[in-house]
């Protein structure tokens, strides 16, 4: 597990991340990242699809050796930064060595990526222009359609 403190847990976050975050693209993971306060500690948080891990034993199991490589490298993590990783089927039966290079590789890679600037994804920007995104930073469920 990681410590409490460094651990993302607020709805708000983990939605800010879709339309306020810049993605950072690796073997085993995609990491989207978001610029917060830059005196604040990082927050960090794992997602794993049921699409791609059908078996819960899998989703643990992977998300369990990526939280252990990322724990190792807490101290390469630049303060005032929220991290999201998006864990892809490799993180399964890949090479913890070779994971943990690959995140500390993306960890490295955080300061020019956010020099860039933010490109919105498809549906970020097609619920931003329906006016669905209040303040740019969170999605809204579209309304179910009624039957007359």
């Amino acid at each position: 597990m990681l410590p409490p403190e460094v651990r993302m847990k607020k709805t708000r976050d983990f939605a800010a991340m879709a339309t306020k975050g810049r993605s950072i693209f690796g073997f085993f993971s995609t990491l989207r990242i978001r610029s917060v306060s830059p005196t604040s500690n990082s927050l960090v948080a794992f997602i794993i699809s049921t699409k791609i891990f059908k078996k819960a034993v899998e989703r643990n199991r992977a998300k369990r050796r990526f939280r252990a490589s990322v724990r190792e490298l807490l101290p390469l993590i630049p303060k005032g930064f929220h991290l999201l990783f998006i864990l892809k089927p490799q993180t399964l039966d890949g090479d913890y060595e070779k994971m943990k290079a690959d995140t500390a590789h993306m960890l490295e890679k955080i300061p020019e990526t956010m020099k860039q600037p933010l490109k919105l994804s498809p549906r970020a920007q097609r619920e931003m222009r329906k006016g669905k995104v209040g303040g740019g930073s969170r999605f809204v469920k579209p309304a179910k359609k009624r039957n007359k």
